[in-house]
């Protein structure tokens, strides 16, 4: 949960809160450790959340990775990046596959 969720500012919930839950989920994705897991439970994840204390990043990630979830994890939701700056990221980049083809899968006939 964003902090201008838990603490109801700037309206809450919004484009900027989606951003910030990208960067807990790939942060859950490349540890496979929920982000407050060293909590003993969720209150105290919501309290830190809500003093502007995002999760803490490994630093056994890479770089571009740390970057990444850092951005996404800025406490200020006007200082996060958009999803279309999220893309030009180079940790997002370096992802993507670079051939021009269609996204679509094939579409046969079934016989």
């Amino acid at each position: 949960m964003a902090p201008e969720v838990v603490n109801r500012r700037n309206q809450g919930y919004g484009l900027p809160a989606d951003i910030w839950s990208l960067g807990c989920t790939v942060l859950e994705m490349l540890t496979g450790q929920n982000p407050y897991s060293h909590l003993e439970c969720q209150m105290q994840a919501l309290f830190r959340i809500g003093n502007g204390e995002p999760p803490p990043v490994p630093n056994t990630l890479s770089e571009d990775a740390q970057n990444f979830i850092l951005q996404c994890l800025k406490v200020n939701p006007s200082n996060r990046p958009t999803a279309a700056q999220l893309l030009d990221h180079s940790f997002v980049k370096r992802l993507l596959p670079t051939s021009s083809g269609s996204a679509s899968p094939h579409r046969g006939r079934c016989s």
